[in-house]
């Protein structure tokens, strides 16, 4: 069943609060979750909610943390995470990278002792909409399989870049080197569904459908030796040159409620205007996606879409429709309403 968006961000807001995060944090925290539900992305949605609290609450994730962030030179950041709110930290992180780039034409932020900071399209969006083109990744536990191989070893490692245009959305690229997200698996677990076998091993090598022992084998890397490449090299920036742990070293986020997280983001922008007025540069990308629109379709596709399209047509819809909240969701919104004691009186839409 579908849910009205602001009852879900209000009571979100509230318990986040509730829980020791500032009103400004927790109003972050809660519009990464909801931009991802709102764009279909319901792995790194509202499904997160109680899995964050519960690192706050077992005192592996500070929740009032703020990121250190120490200019370098006139375009470099280094930050220290604090072992705070992923969304706290990536947000800040991004918004220093957008203030400096308004002078250099170009910024770039390493990010340590940082946690799980939710849909990575979020923060790069975010410098779209400032004029910017925005590029972020980010290392996770180990859940990958390399190329080849029949055991994790390196992270879904995330990849995110957006960039401005005029008629159309921003284009954005979202995605994990992994065929599909971990979440995706976490998802499928908690609502007792089957997955498609060519997303994952289980603990013994072997391909399988069933979450349960996908969640104890390994992903398999998009594109084969393609998607394994770029996670490596993600790994390599967010541990080698920014100071995380590597993929091997960072523990299960949601699982393991013992250990801080550790991860590394690297992120930076390019401010268009440097190069280009942003009103030509956005006529260039509309021109350029004109040309997108005119392909004809392949058989069995109505049109060519822009990187992004799709999900931005969704959260178009998803405003109005609402956010869907399964049973096991619904379930742990009680748990954090008895919790904390707010209120989750919404009938569904």
């Amino acid at each position: 069943m579908k849910y009205p968006v602001e009852s879900i961000r209000t009571f979100g807001i509230e318990v986040a609060v509730k829980a020791g995060m500032s009103r400004e944090n927790a109003e972050i925290f809660l519009d990464n979750m909801l931009c991802s539900d709102l764009r279909n992305i319901r792995s790194h949605g509202v499904t997160k909610f109680r899995g964050y609290l519960a690192r706050v609450e077992h005192g592996v994730t500070d929740i009032k943390a703020e990121p250190v962030i120490t200019k370098t030179a006139p375009s470099t950041l280094v930050v220290d995470g604090q072992n705070g709110m992923g969304s706290t930290v990536a947000w800040k992180s991004m918004n220093a990278c957008i203030d400096c780039a308004r002078e250099t034409g170009v910024a770039y932020a390493a990010v340590r002792n940082a946690s799980h900071h939710g849909f990575g399209g979020y923060y790069v969006m975010h410098a779209a909409d400032e004029g910017m083109i925005g590029f972020e990744v980010c290392n996770t536990p180990a859940l990958v399989a390399p190329f080849g191989g029949a055991k994790a070893f390196l992270g879904t490692n995330p990849l995110s870049v957006a960039i401005p245009a005029g008629k159309y959305p921003s284009l954005v690229l979202d995605m994990a080197t992994s065929v599909v997200a971990k979440g995706k698996i976490a998802l499928a677990i908690k609502e007792g569904r089957d997955i498609p076998d060519d997303w994952s091993l289980d603990s013994e090598g072997r391909r399988t459908t069933d979450p349960v022992a996908a969640n104890t084998g390994a992903l398999l890397p998009f594109g084969g030796p393609k998607g394994y490449a770029i996670a490596l090299i993600i790994d390599v920036l967010c541990a080698c040159l920014a100071g995380g742990h590597d993929s091997m070293s960072i523990p299960r986020v949601f699982e393991n409620l013992d250990e801080p997280s550790g991860i590394g983001y690297f992120m930076g922008v390019i401010d268009i205007s440097k190069f280009v007025p942003l009103d030509e540069f956005k006529r260039r990308a509309d021109a350029l996606f004109d040309s997108l629109k005119a392909c004809p379709p392949a058989e069995g596709f109505r049109e060519v879409m822009v990187p992004g399209e799709i999900e931005w047509n969704a959260s178009l819809a998803n405003r109005q429709a609402g956010i869907e909240l399964s049973e096991p969701i619904l379930k742990e919104f009680a748990e954090l309403s008895e919790r904390y004691g707010v209120p989750f009186d919404v009938s569904p839409l």
